[in-house]
């Protein structure tokens, strides 16, 4: 079982908002339409929240004007919650908020499966990153993502994608215990076009990668014609750099091949020994969006059994950063 946490409640009692709670209670009806205006302005950040149905290739004017039309649209909403929440409502919603979150401190102890927390930098109604500090150290498989740019409505807000977010850090799954092999998820359309597009389009810009093969006549040739359409196939590759050579790799097979290339790496990139309590996504995660899974012998023949496209990198992390540190690992030897 995996739980994912949002802006954990648990922390209800250190909100900023306690001080106001008991004038909530005396508050007359009338008034009761206020109050979602007033919970505004500590809730969210409109501006990423009307980002979120904006396309990002729009020139700066369309933008400015989808921004705008976007807003507008947000504002209606602020006045329905007062009726979708009436006021008796909203104060029996806080007591129960309040007596749950008691109890589930005191049992955070028998929590025995995984947790996924997603904290909130700028989370003005609850203290986010510090309860991801001690969730993180008071639950024995809790694992942090981090976003110090996101307020409360985390999932609101533009540039935030759950699903990414789980297959990054390697909690999905479909069984049991995680398969590496058979609960993959390839990315999707808009997770190939942010991660290509945007995140890494001036990466590419610099390096200016191009691929070439050979066909089976010996002939070399740009671009991947040379590769088999099927595999599978096993790749023997060199880190040059830090390894920084897979996202061109990754982005051609998708772009000319539309497959994945199950790229082994390294037990230690897949785990969380070393995440910390404000664990930001990064290109970790990248790896495992995009295939990357521990490098075991049974994984391998697993892959080739389904016919995949499988990158190995002999000389592994050693070769990756040119002997310069040398980890007590045996995958590393």
């Amino acid at each position: 079982m995996v739980f994912l946490l949002f802006s954990a409640a648990t922390s209800f009692a250190k909100t900023p908002l306690q001080p106001i709670l008991p004038l909530l209670e005396a508050m007359p009806s009338d008034l009761h339409v206020t109050v979602p205006y007033l919970l505004s302005f500590v809730m969210a950040d409109p501006l990423k929240m009307a980002m979120v149905s904006i396309e990002n290739n729009l020139s700066p004017p369309e933008t400015l004007q989808k921004l705008s039309e976007s807003l507008t649209s947000l504002l209606p909403l602020l006045s329905q919650l007062a009726d979708i929440i009436p006021r008796d409502a909203l104060l029996w919603k806080l007591k129960l908020l309040k007596s749950g979150a008691a109890y589930a401190n005191s049992r955070l102890h028998a929590v025995q499966a995984e947790v996924l927390f997603l904290a909130s930098g700028k989370d003005n109604l609850l203290p986010s990153g510090e309860e991801a500090d001690r969730l993180f150290k008071g639950l024995k498989n809790c694992r942090v993502r981090y976003f110090k740019e996101n307020g409360h409505t985390l999932l609101l807000e533009d540039g935030v994608n759950l699903l990414s977010v789980i297959k990054g850090a390697n909690m999905y799954r479909r069984g049991r215990q995680r398969d590496f092999v058979t609960d993959y998820l390839p990315p999707t359309l808009s997770e190939f076009k942010k991660t290509f597009d945007e995140d890494h389009k001036l990466f590419h810009l610099a390096l200016s990668p191009v691929m070439m093969s050979t066909l089976t006549n010996g002939k070399i040739v740009r671009g991947l014609a040379g590769v088999p359409d099927q595999g599978p196939v096993l790749f023997v590759g060199y880190h040059a750099l830090m390894g920084i050579e897979l996202s061109p790799l990754y982005e051609e097979f998708l772009r000319e091949k539309n497959t994945i290339v199950r790229g082994m790496a390294h037990p230690m990139l897949f785990g969380s020994k070393y995440e910390t309590s404000r664990q930001e996504s990064s290109r970790l995660d990248t790896v495992s969006m995009y295939g990357g899974l521990p490098v075991t012998p049974i994984n391998m023949y697993r892959l080739f059994e389904r016919n995949q496209y499988v990158l190995l990198y002999p000389g592994g992390a050693r070769e990756a950063l040119h002997r310069k540190v040398c980890l007590m690992s045996p995958y590393l030897y």
